[in-house]
């Protein structure tokens, strides 16, 4: 009190003998203990009150007031603050006063030490309510009497000065906007008088002298980060004319994913739509496009049946989500037949002429019209869309005809729909208890190629695991009865045989832990987790043989190497216990052979007999001799492969006839034992993604030049790609992948590259960006600094560990939708090829066992919709995550932590730029998403990167997203560091001056 006395003596000698600025500095500096500021003791206030003593301000206290300011006395914060404490509005000449005196200090607010710091944005906040106080008054007193003084209206003039220097300065916009988030009740205030103050300009049609002065109200009012000014870093899409990333993304996700239900797709769709800012317009006819690309350039059955199962029975599941979650509420509903965007996406794509060209002479027909016709019957297109695409293609697809002459072979895809009824027929059947009936229906399920478009089909829309928990019923209903002879035995044989091996295919190509349950107490599921060989599971044959029981072994023994003699005495083994004990057989075999007590045509005898009596015998063999020859030499591997070549010996005419069905079943046994024998001992001929002479690296550029001479991902490379990334491991394939990156020496070619790479890294998100932050990006920015990691590859460099951190966190943070959260990857695709390791030539990769594939739906892929929509207010299908989980939070405080090494120093250099773009990028990707991420930044690295980065690239925009300002240390980091912003900014302008 003694020091405020003296103070507020001083300023009555100061006024009273007229001090000049100078002499008030220097008598004041008397008064205050040194090195102390004059907001311990208020003289702000004081200053305040002695100049707003009478009816008008004292002009030579201000003066006082606006020196100690300038001699940092007294800080921005206490004088902004003491301004709105303020309360005699109708004094108009002080407040005309007060205005001006604002005018003069707005642009120079800053602060000097950390207890300013924290008064500052409060301070912010309550001038503008202060302010918005000011201009209600009066426009609602001209609003009562029509009309206002020529005082007022000066006043009003000044307020929208003030009103217009404070829009224009970040800074103070910043504080504005974190002080809106310490403040919450002045902030409902300013809403509220900003309500008022527009209510009373409509009403009252008063014209203001500045037009701009209501919008700058409302953003003051309202203010947002996007208020704020950011450095935009990534692209936007009008740059982009054709999307590389779109297609990738599909082709990967389809070939590792192709059992995940329509919400999968969406989720992976929005985030890329965010990432890229894509309109619903843009990002549909990508979808169209990438379908239509990659079906261009499969050659093979198996893709070409999925792809086109896609394409008709998947992707228009999507685009009624992505659209339906698009929609603004409030805002007027779509037509109820059609979707606008998609046709506009239509229109787009019916000038790609040549895409369209190939399409047509691939399938043989109008291939727009042939899509269409089926998506009006979803709403997605009218009939009227469908007559002008059409006809737009029509004489196109006329002269590709008369050029074809006939020679092209007819596509899968033109059979594709014809299978949804085939499946649906199956379904059904399989439902019953007529054994007769379903021996007939699935018998006819593997002629040609049905069984694969059948499954295709059943794989996008979401019923594979209805087919197979039904085909797995119907096996169980297939065992043998006790004292049941003759035809309804055959019958019940043959159910069992070819619903076995219906299910064994499917196992081969999706993988047991994708189709089948984890605890399953059926047969099949627990011949599959016991016995059967799939790729990268392997079986230890003494397993294997420790459930075979001797006495029923010897039992088939004698059987099968003396039919003629087991007829005089009946048998009452099922089914069920000759598989269980079959590979105890043929380990007594093979002993017995290599010990020269069989022959070789003994051994043939018995096999054969094995293989006529049910066909899932030989496939039971050929599992167990396939986990034998990985236990075995080299050198002991050729009497159990001449036994797998006998069970695919050719049977004659005669035994063909003998049963029903058989050469469908025994066609079907062909391909499984095939694949089982490919898997363990491939043909040293085959030509195989893994079996080569050739390095990896060199596998891996030829593939890459096929992708680059493509312009898109082909099914074939993203098959090879993904065996390389087994056999080389993430890490290697996250650096070749940077290695073509950064080979590109034009920007497009750099942006085109780095989305497939992006793409490419979905074969596994977690594990190549765990890679990519871990042994990657850091190595490289040290050993090659200067060189190639310069503008504009830094640039897309960190885009690329941008993009994959969010995808990768978004996919950790799992779906809204329980059944989403368990997915991993790793259900295949149909490919023979793709079951490929070769022990002798490349290192083994064994897959993660604990890879699981989620549940999908049961029914149709687009349904429950309804549900999607209700579960989400956000129009989002992944929640934003809380937290981060291993092993990418490890990855991501690692690189920070090199960050944090990288701007140590106080030169600018091309880490430090890298550091900014990598945030930057952050931020302006990721938004509230990436919250846990930026949670992980070091508490001093915006500091020395602002020191470091002495360019203007940084701004407040920026640094306010980087912090949550929800909590108080959040918004204690923002603050110190936009106030360290500003004073290096005016610190750098006052060196220009």
């Amino acid at each position: 009190m003694k020091e405020n006395n003296k103070i507020l003596q001083l300023i009555y000698v100061a006024w009273r003998e007229r001090w000049s600025d100078s002499q008030w500095g220097i008598n004041i500096k008397k008064v205050l203990p040194r090195g102390v500021s004059g907001d311990v003791y208020n003289l702000a206030d004081c200053l305040m009150q002695q100049a707003l003593i009478g009816s008008t301000a004292n002009p030579l206290v201000l003066n006082y007031l606006k020196h100690s300011l300038c001699a940092h006395l007294v800080s921005h914060a206490a004088v902004l603050r003491c301004i709105s404490k303020y309360d005699k509005l109708e004094r108009v000449y002080c407040i005309t006063s007060l205005l001006e005196f604002l005018a003069s200090i707005v642009d120079g607010v800053t602060c000097r030490i950390r207890s300013e710091e924290a008064v500052l944005p409060s301070s912010v906040v309550h001038l503008v309510y202060w302010l918005l106080q000011i201009f209600a008054r009066t426009v609602q007193h001209y609003e009562l009497y029509g009309e206002i003084s020529a005082e007022q209206s000066y006043m009003l003039d000044q307020i929208c000065v003030v009103i217009d220097r404070l829009s224009q300065q970040q800074f103070l916009l910043s504080m504005l906007y974190v002080g809106c988030h310490e403040e919450l009740e002045i902030c409902s205030r300013i809403r509220d008088k900003y309500s008022s103050i527009k209510g009373s300009l409509t009403n009252s049609n008063f014209t203001l002298n500045a037009p701009n002065v209501e919008q700058q109200l409302q953003q003051l009012a309202y203010i947002e980060a996007k208020h704020l000014d950011m450095q935009s870093l990534n692209p936007p899409p009008s740059l982009e004319k054709i999307s590389c990333c779109v297609q990738p993304l599909l082709a990967v996700e389809v070939l590792l994913n192709p059992c995940k239900d329509t919400s999968y797709y969406v989720a992976e769709l929005q985030m890329l739509q965010r990432l890229k800012r894509y309109t619903n317009t843009r990002i549909f006819y990508e979808i169209i496009r990438a379908g239509f690309l990659t079906l261009s350039n499969v050659a093979d059955t198996s893709p070409d049946t999925m792809w086109g199962a896609f394409m008709f029975f998947k992707m228009p599941h999507i685009i009624k989500q992505l659209h339906a979650l698009q929609r603004i509420p409030g805002e007027q509903p779509p037509p109820a037949d059609y979707i606008p965007e998609l046709v506009e996406a239509l229109e787009l794509l019916i000038e790609d002429n040549l895409l369209l060209d190939f399409m047509d002479t691939k399938c043989s027909c109008n291939m727009i019209e042939f899509l269409l016709n089926d998506w009006t019957k979803q709403q997605l297109v009218n009939d009227v869309h469908v007559k002008k695409f059409a006809s737009h293609r029509e004489t196109a697809s006329q002269l590709l005809k008369k050029c074809d002459n006939g020679q092209q072979t007819p596509s899968n895809i033109n059979f594709i729909k014809r299978a949804e009824v085939p499946l649906s027929g199956v379904l059904k059947t399989l439902c019953t208890n007529k054994v007769q009936d379903m021996v007939n229906v699935l018998c006819q399920v593997p002629v040609g190629n049905s069984f694969e478009l059948i499954l295709s089909v059943a794989t996008v829309e979401g019923r594979l695991k209805t087919f197979v928990s039904r085909l797995i019923q119907c096996n169980e209903n297939s065992k043998p009865v006790p004292g049941e002879l003759g035809k309804l035995c055959v019958i019940r044989s043959t159910l069992f045989d070819v619903s076995f091996l219906m299910l064994t295919s499917i196992v081969q190509t999706y993988g047991s832990d994708v189709v089948l349950s984890e605890r399953g107490d059926s047969f099949f599921e627990k011949w599959v987790r016991e016995c059967m060989v799939e790729r990268n599971k392997l079986k230890n044959p003494r397993q294997i043989l420790a459930l075979c029981d001797d006495s029923i072994v010897d039992e088939l023994l004698l059987s099968l190497s003396k039919p003629e003699a087991a007829q005089l005495k009946p048998s009452n083994l099922s089914w069920q216990e000759t598989c269980l004990n079959l590979p105890g057989v043929l380990h007594h075999v093979l002993i017995a052979w290599e010990q020269e007590t069989l022959s070789s045509a003994d051994v043939k005898s018995i096999l054969d007999n094995m293989k006529r009596r049910l066909f899932s015998f030989s496939v039971c063999a050929t599992s167990f001799l396939c986990a034998y020859m990985y236990s075995v030499k080299e050198t002991e591997l050729l009497k159990p492969l001449n036994m797998i070549q006998q069970f695919l010996a050719p049977l004659s005419s005669e035994e063909l006839s003998s049963q029903e069905n058989a050469k469908e079943r025994l066609t079907l046994s062909y391909q499984i034992i095939r694949k089982m024998q490919h898997d363990v001992h491939p043909a040293p001929n085959t030509k195989s993604r893994l079996i080569s002479h050739s390095p990896l690296v060199e596998q891996f550029r030829e593939v890459w030049r096929i992708v680059v001479d493509a312009g898109h991902l082909p099914v074939r490379a993203a098959q090879t790609l993904e065996s390389l990334l087994l056999a080389g491991g993430a890490a290697w394939l996250a650096t070749q992948l940077v290695e073509q990156l950064l080979a590109c020496k034009y920007t497009r070619d750099m942006s085109r590259t780095m989305d497939v790479v992006f793409a490419v890294m979905h074969l596994d998100i977690e594990k190549t960006t765990e890679a990519l932050l871990l042994y990657v990006v850091a190595p490289l920015l040290l050993r090659r600094q200067g060189e190639d990691v310069n503008e504009p590859q830094s640039l897309v460099l960190a885009r690329l560990c941008v993009y994959c951190i969010i995808s990768c966190l978004e996919t950790r943070s799992g779906n809204v939708f329980p059944a989403l959260t368990a997915m991993k990857k790793r259900s295949r695709s149909h490919d023979e090829e793709e079951l490929t390791a070769n022990a002798a030539k490349v290192r083994k990769v064994i897959g993660d066992g604990s890879d699981n594939s989620s549940d999908f739906t049961d029914n149709a892929a687009g349904a429950g919709l309804g549900a999607i929509l209700g579960s989400t207010s956000t129009g989002e299908l992944r929640a934003t995550p809380l937290t981060i989980r291993e092993p990418l939070q490890r990855s991501v405080q690692h690189i920070f932590g090199v960050f944090l090494q990288f701007v140590s120093g106080d030169e600018l250099s091309p880490k430090a730029v890298f550091v900014y773009q990598f945030i930057s990028l952050l931020v302006e990707c990721g938004g509230e998403r990436v919250a846990p991420v930026l949670r992980l930044l070091p508490a001093s690295l915006v500091q020395q990167l602002l020191k470091v980065l002495v360019t203007d690239d940084i701004r407040v925009g920026l640094i306010s997203r980087l912090y949550d300002l929800r909590v108080q240390t959040g918004r204690q980091s923002a603050v110190a560091d936009l106030c360290l912003w500003r004073n290096m900014q005016m610190a750098r302008h006052s060196i220009h001056l």
